[in-house]
């Protein structure tokens, strides 16, 4: 059984090559060389590996959006939620699939850190865990171990472990749009488990009863709630479930939201409306404007980033545990903020807000007991040793 069943037109079949070579390094098993093996028919062969793929990888361009081998096989992967596009000519997808972000490889060029190129490694990841890279197969000569063992925690499901390392947080002096109180400063973090999602309304609903939001819907995120609000659903969840969970610091969500990369979005230079929810009338320095949908989306809407988590910009502002403040100088381990302060910290940005709002290093604060509505959160767990 292959990882990855790659859906594309034969008239693209070299520019595909060097997408399925840079999977194939990330670990994964790819079905794309559609050669038979002897005895079998097309029409079986191509049934029998789509049907045992773990993720559908659809490649549109201006061949394949016209395919009815690659519509019919992309029709298959959206309906077992394994689908994850891609375009690499400038084109619209066809109807059914315009909802679906398509990561833009259209000015990739064969490089694994692409942001783009690293979003979709994020979107697949996802569905099929990266294997183990640097796992080693075990030796022929029997030898007893002297190392403790690692732990490696449970987690929830839709929960990713962050390996935490240093980082710089804030934004340089020449990023576009960039606030005063943004200082670049080095932050050394621990690993935490953070939810891919922010708290949807159905999460909301069954742990309070109730739904503050002003957009209904049960795969939306739950807004109009204060940072008050969100403590007090974290302690019933806890009690609940007899798990911990909290907010993340606002050190621990930039980081989260980065997902390794230096650039304004973790999109890269640019974000469109086709990778988040904002304001499309007010985009990044002089881009193209885009949509403005007047709404929240579903949480698991666009492509996620390169740790798998989506709506990381725009949708919603999420809130953190911090107190608001400046930034400390040198190095700092594990920061959250300040110990006196009459604000709270949020980040993101939100659905009603321009594309430089939505900036990585973006800092938002209110009152602890405002309601807002384009402000959520989402939630980290902590494992019990």
């Amino acid at each position: 059984m292959n990882d990855i069943f790659l859906s594309y037109a034969r008239e693209d079949e070299e520019r595909v090559k060097p997408i399925v070579e840079h999977l194939e390094a990330q670990g994964w098993s790819v079905f794309w060389d559609r050669n038979l093996p002897p005895g079998k028919s097309f029409y079986d062969h191509i049934e029998e590996q789509l049907e045992a793929a773990r993720c559908v990888v659809v490649v549109w361009s201006e061949h394949s959006v016209v395919s009815d081998w690659v519509l019919a096989e992309a029709e298959e992967g959206k309906n077992r939620k394994i689908l994850v596009p891609l375009r690499i000519d400038e084109i619209k997808p066809r109807i059914g699939f315009r909802h679906i972000h398509a990561a833009d490889l259209t000015d990739w060029n064969n490089d694994a850190g692409h942001a783009q190129f690293r979003m979709c490694v994020g979107a697949i990841s996802t569905v099929v865990p990266q294997p183990d890279l640097a796992k080693e197969p075990s030796p022929k000569i029997s030898v007893t171990s002297v190392e403790p063992p690692v732990f490696k925690p449970q987690l929830p499901e839709n929960f990713v472990l962050i390996k935490g390392e240093t980082f710089i947080m804030g934004s340089p002096k020449g990023e576009y749009g960039r606030e005063p109180n943004e200082t670049l400063h080095e932050v050394k973090l621990s690993d935490f488990a953070m939810c891919r999602y922010a708290v949807t309304q159905e999460e909301w609903r069954m742990v309070t009863g109730s739904n503050p939001s002003k957009f209904k819907g049960d795969n939306l995120p739950v807004e109009r709630v204060s940072w008050d609000d969100c403590q007090d659903f974290i302690k019933r969840l806890n009690q609940k479930t007899g798990q911990i969970y909290r907010l993340s610091t606002e050190a621990e969500w930039e980081y989260a939201c980065r997902a390794g990369t230096t650039t304004p979005f973790n999109t890269g230079e640019n974000l469109t409306t086709d990778q988040a929810n904002y304001d499309g009338n007010e985009p990044y320095r002089n881009y193209p404007k885009g949509e403005y949908r007047q709404k929240t989306v579903p949480v698991d809407h666009f492509v996620p980033n390169g740790y798998g988590l989506y709506n990381m910009h725009g949708n919603v502002w999420e809130w953190c545990s911090d107190l608001y403040g400046g930034y400390g100088m040198g190095t700092v381990e594990n920061p959250s903020g300040p110990t006196t302060g009459s604000y709270r910290v949020f980040r993101g940005g939100g659905l009603a807000d321009d594309a430089r709002v939505c900036r990585s290093a973006r800092r938002g604060y209110s009152f602890l007991g405002t309601r807002s509505g384009g402000v959520g959160f989402r939630v980290v767990f902590v494992p019990q040793l």
